[in-house]
């Protein structure tokens, strides 16, 4: 779904109305930047409660496992209402987060940016996926190959997304009527040197005509019927994920402004006032995300919940196989790209310009209301987060290499335990106790 499409979805302009004018607004000096925290004296891990809600979605309720497992419990975080915090939906996460009933949430973090019109409380704090759904998929009854396929043989960029969307040349595409679907569209097909008519259907009609093969190209709007498809064999022509990968990059990449991410939300109020149970609960995000890699098991646990809120009914294997193929988690590690690559597709200062740009421009959020810096703390928490994981590391190093006397030992263990673990502040904070 594309940017202002999902923002006319959630309502965001509507729902503000009332509830922002009665929202005195903040002096911007206040929350302009994240404001880091000292480590703790001593080597107890503080008990914080989080006040936290889910989105009904795949990507926004894996959450569940770690609160379940007692991960959060690991770190001190006690997941406020008992016992697994707020379902939220597209009305209400945002008044919850401005009202503070909700400290951190799962979100889009860009449906957020309207609210930049009266108030700069709410925060994107980190990424957790990046949305590569969009897809121009051919019937497979043509037995054509994808861009994958050619780039597979060997071919160029260049080369293979010619030869992928040179069969769709003159033909008809089936698209979502909104225009702004047209942007991923219409970079592909610049990028390929074709044409096509386009036949603007919603996604429940679209669907009807790819099943019963009355289509033969066809780009859906939602993940779900994307997922539905490859499922029955439909062939990927191009995707989002084949461009973010392969595609130019740099700044002026008119792939930019396409790039799409799921992130976790807070009031940044709550964010300033308690940087360490922030860095603690991220923690225990990067946890998950690596647990999940290593063992996609874990979705069975969250299957039966994600469909009791959002009335499906997958199983934890169609899960794993949606979140591969759609929207793949970004980890610790897989972070760095995002916030440390200048030259990433991916990067978020100008992903997050281009898209700050396109609403201004559009007029969703007045110019000059908003900065990625201003609005965005994902990199600089990621970076202290990242600063206390080569301090740990170095200290665990240190004491290792003397000879640690019993207690030395033990808080070595606890150093090594939590560094494991993704919890960086407080591996530190053992470490820097085992080495005095």
């Amino acid at each position: 779904m594309t940017i202002l499409k999902k923002l006319k979805a959630t309502a965001v302009a509507g729902l503000m109305g009332a509830l922002l004018a009665a929202q005195p607004a903040l002096a911007q000096s206040e929350l302009d930047s994240f404001k880091p925290g000292e480590p703790e004296a001593g080597v107890e891990i503080p008990s914080a409660d989080v006040k936290f809600g889910m989105k009904p979605y795949a990507d926004n309720t894996f959450y569940i496992i770690a609160i379940q497992k007692g991960w959060f419990k690991d770190v001190g975080i006690n997941i406020l209402p008992e016992p697994n915090g707020i379902a939220l939906n597209e009305t209400n996460t945002i008044p919850l987060l401005l009202n503070g009933q909700v400290d951190i949430s799962s979100n889009w973090c860009v449906g957020m940016m309207p609210t930049y019109t009266d108030t700069n409380e709410l925060k994107c704090i980190a990424f957790i996926d990046n949305i590569v759904s969009a897809s121009i998929l051919a019937n497979p009854k043509l037995g054509l190959k994808s861009f994958r396929d050619y780039v597979g043989e060997g071919k160029s960029f260049d080369e293979a997304i010619k030869l992928a969307l040179a069969p769709i040349n003159g033909k008809t595409l089936v698209g979502p009527p909104d225009a702004t679907a047209r942007p991923f569209e219409n970079t592909a097909a610049d990028l390929a040197g074709v044409e096509w008519s386009l036949q603007a259907l919603e996604d429940s009609k679209s669907v009807v005509l790819a099943m019963s093969g009355r289509a033969d190209f066809v780009h859906p709007n939602g993940a779900p019927i994307v997922y539905s498809l490859l499922k029955a064999g439909w062939t990927p022509l191009i995707t989002l994920d084949d461009l973010l990968t392969h595609g130019p990059r740099g700044a002026d990449s008119p792939i930019v402004a396409l790039v799409n991410s799921t992130g976790i939300a807070a009031n940044g109020n709550f964010v300033n006032e308690n940087p360490n149970t922030v860095l603690r609960f991220l923690s225990v995000v990067w946890r998950t995300i690596d647990a999940l890699e290593k063992d996609p098991g874990l979705f069975d646990l969250q299957a039966p919940y994600l469909n009791s809120v959002a009335g499906t009914s997958l199983t934890g294997a169609e899960i794993t196989d949606m979140v591969a193929k759609l929207h793949p988690y970004i980890g610790f590690d897989g972070s760095e790209p995002w916030y440390a690559d200048a030259n990433s597709p991916t990067n978020i200062t100008p992903v997050y310009d281009a898209i700050i740009a396109d609403l201004e421009k559009s007029g969703v959020i007045p110019a000059g209301k908003i900065t990625t810096d201003t609005f965005a703390w994902n990199r600089p928490i990621w970076e202290l987060a990242k600063s206390y994981r080569d301090k740990a590391s170095d200290l665990i190093e240190k004491v290792k290499a003397g000879s640690p006397t019993p207690e030395q030992a033990e808080l070595l263990a606890s150093a090594e335990q939590h560094f494991a673990w993704f919890n960086y502040l407080d591996a530190y904070r053992f470490a820097l106790a085992a080495s005095e």
